[in-house]
C-alpha cells in the first residue's frame, strides 16, 4: 500500500492530478454558468411561456360551447367535465375533432374556472361556491387580460397574464357558439417556478447532483488522459537529466544529454551539458598537473635521494680502484662502503616503485597494505610504526588509493624531516566519515612560518578529490600529526 501512494509522489503523477482537478474544476465551472444564465433566460421569457400555454388550451373551447348551447346550458355536465379534467399536476383537454387528449402539465394549478359573458361563475375546480366575484380569485395583473376575453379576445398577448413576484400565470380562451356569439370564458391560473427563487430550492439541487457528477467523472477522466500524456515527456526529460547527472557523479562526462526542445529544461540540458564539458576539460588539465606534478616530485626524490647515493658510490667505486694494488685493506673498506650506498640505493628505488604502484590495495585493501608498506618502510628507515583500527570495515577503492598516498608521502616526509623515533598510525571509520591519523614523536615545526611543500600540497588535492580534507598540526619540538578525514557516502560501507 505504501508502494502504491509513494507513486504519487512522482512529478508525472502531481502533474497528471493537477490536470484532473482543474479540468474537473473548470467544467464545474462551466456547467454552473450555464446553469444560471438558463435561469436568468427563463425568468426573461416567462410572459412568453405564459402566451405560449393559450394556444394549448384552445381545444377546450369547442367542448366548453356544447355544455352551454343548450337550454337550458348543461351546467352539471359542464362542472363534471371540469371536474374530470383536472388530475393532479395534469391538465387533459379533450379535442372535439376527436383528434385525441392534449395534456397540459405543469407544477400546480391554483384553480381553473368557465364564467359567462357577465361574469358570472359557472363552474370551478377545485371549489364549490359560485357565488363569489370572480375578481376576488384573479391577481392584479390578470384583470385586463380576464376583461378582454369577457369582450371575446382571443390574441394570446391580450388574454394571458403573469405575476411580476410570484410568476403566477392567467391563462383564457374564449368559447363561441355556432353564430360567434360569445357563450363563456374558460380560464385558469396556474404557477410556474421562479428564475430568481425556485430553480436553486433543495429539489431542484438535488436534480442537477446526478448531472453534475456525470460531468466530474467525463471531465476528470479528460484531464488525467491528457495530464498523464502531457506529464509524461516532462517526467522523461527530467529523468534523463538525471541518469546523465549521475553519469556525472561517476566521474563520466563524456555522457550528455540529448534534448533539441527549446523550452526552459532543453535551454537548462544545453547548459548542463557546457558545464560537463567545461569539467570535463578541468578533470583533464588537472590530471595533467597531477601527472607533471609527481613526475617533478619523484624527479626531487631521485635526486635527494638515489642521485646522491649512487654517486657515493661512484666515489667509493673510485678510491678502492685507486687504492687496490698499493693498500688492499683500504680498498676493501671503500668497496663496503659502495656496497652499502648500493644496497641503500636500492631500497630507495623500492620504496619508489611501490607509491608508482599500490597494488597491494587491490588485494588486501588499505589496512593490510599500509601495514604491510608501514613495515618495509620501519626496515628501511629503522623508524618504529605503529598501526591502529577501530571500527574496521570495507571502504570504496576510490577513496583507499588517495589515503594510502597521503600515508606514503606523510611517511616520506617524516623519514626526511622529522628526526622521529615512532610514528603512529591510526584508522578510524565513524557512521559517516573516515579519518587516517598520522603522529610522529619528531622536532615538528611551525606551521605559520614553514611553507607547505609539495608533498603537502598533492595530499590536499588528492583529497578534494574525494570531497575531504587534510588538518596539519605541529609545534616545534612536540612532533607533527596530519589528520585526514572523506565522507563516506553510504555508512554501510
Amino acid at each position: 500500500m505504501r508502494h502504491f501512494f509513494r507513486r504519487f509522489r512522482t512529478l508525472q503523477w502531481k502533474l497528471t492530478l493537477s490536470y484532473t482537478w482543474v479540468t474537473t474544476a473548470v467544467a464545474a465551472a462551466v456547467f454552473l454558468i450555464l446553469f444560471l444564465i438558463a435561469a436568468s433566460i427563463i425568468g426573461l421569457f416567462i410572459p412568453d411561456v405564459a402566451t405560449a400555454f393559450q394556444p394549448v388550451l384552445r381545444p377546450a373551447s369547442p367542448r366548453i360551447a356544447e355544455f352551454l348551447a343548450q337550454d337550458p346550458p348543461d351546467l352539471d355536465g359542464l362542472r363534471a367535465w371540469l371536474d374530470s379534467s383536472q388530475q393532479g399536476d395534469e391538465f387533459l383537454v379533450e379535442s372535439t375533432s376527436g383528434v385525441g387528449v392534449s395534456t397540459v402539465r405543469f407544477s400546480d394549478v391554483s384553480f381553473a374556472a368557465v364564467v359567462d359573458p357577465a361574469g358570472n361563475l359557472l363552474a370551478l375546480e377545485p371549489g364549490d361556491d359560485l357565488s363569489q366575484p370572480v375578481t376576488a380569485l384573479l391577481f392584479e395583473e390578470a384583470l385586463p387580460a380576464y376583461e378582454q376575453a369577457l369582450l371575446g379576445e382571443s390574441d394570446p398577448e391580450l388574454v394571458t397574464a403573469v405575476h411580476p413576484e410570484t410568476n403566477d400565470i392567467f391563462v383564457a380562451v374564449p368559447s363561441f357558439g355556432a353564430d360567434r356569439e360569445l357563450l363563456g370564458v374558460f380560464f385558469l391560473v396556474m404557477d410556474l417556478p421562479s428564475a430568481n427563487s425556485d430553480m436553486f430550492t433543495a429539489n431542484t439541487i438535488l436534480g442537477i447532483l446526478p448531472l453534475l457528477f456525470i460531468i466530474f467523472i467525463l471531465a476528470g477522466g479528460v484531464g488525467t488522459v491528457f495530464g498523464f500524456i502531457a506529464s509524461r515527456s516532462f517526467s522523461r526529460r527530467l529523468r534523463q537529466l538525471g541518469q546523465t547527472a549521475e553519469s556525472w557523479s561517476r566521474g563520466d562526462f563524456s555522457a550528455y544529454v540529448q534534448d533539441d526542445s527549446g523550452d526552459e529544461i532543453g535551454q537548462l540540458a544545453r547548459r548542463l551539458n557546457q558545464m560537463a564539458e567545461q569539467l570535463q576539460n578541468l578533470v583533464q588539465t588537472r590530471a595533467e598537473l597531477a601527472t607533471l606534478e609527481e613526475r617533478n616530485r619523484l624527479a626531487r626524490d631521485l635526486h635527494d635521494s638515489v642521485k646522491q647515493q649512487v654517486f657515493a658510490t661512484a666515489m667509493q667505486l673510485g678510491a678502492a680502484q685507486t687504492m687496490l694494488d698499493s693498500d688492499p685493506a683500504a680498498a676493501k673498506t671503500h668497496l663496503e662502503e659502495a656496497k652499502q650506498l648500493a644496497r641503500q640505493a636500492q631500497q630507495e628505488l623500492t620504496g619508489l616503485i611501490q607509491e608508482l604502484r599500490p597494488a597491494a590495495l587491490e588485494d588486501k585493501g588499505l589496512v593490510e597494505a599500509l601495514r604491510d608498506y608501514a613495515k618495509d618502510w620501519s626496515r628501511r628507515t629503522a623508524i618504529a610504526a605503529d598501526v591502529k583500527t577501530s571500527g574496521e570495515r570495507p571502504l570504496p577503492f576510490n577513496i583507499e588509493q588517495p589515503l594510502f598516498r597521503v600515508a606514503q608521502e606523510s611517511l616520506a616526509n617524516v623519514a626526511r624531516h622529522s628526526g622521529a623515533s615512532t610514528v603512529f598510525l591510526h584508522l578510524a571509520w565513524q557512521e559517516a566519515t573516515f579519518t587516517l591519523t598520522i603522529a610522529d614523536d619528531g622536532q615538528g615545526f611551525d606551521t605559520h612560518e614553514t611553507a607547505h611543500g609539495m608533498g603537502l600540497n598533492s595530499m590536499q588535492e588528492r583529497l578534494v578529490a574525494v570531497n575531504g580534507r587534510l588538518a596539519i598540526h605541529s609545534t616545534p619540538g612536540q612532533g607533527t600529526q596530519i589528520t585526514a578525514t572523506v565522507p563516506l557516502e553510504d555508512s554501510g560501507h
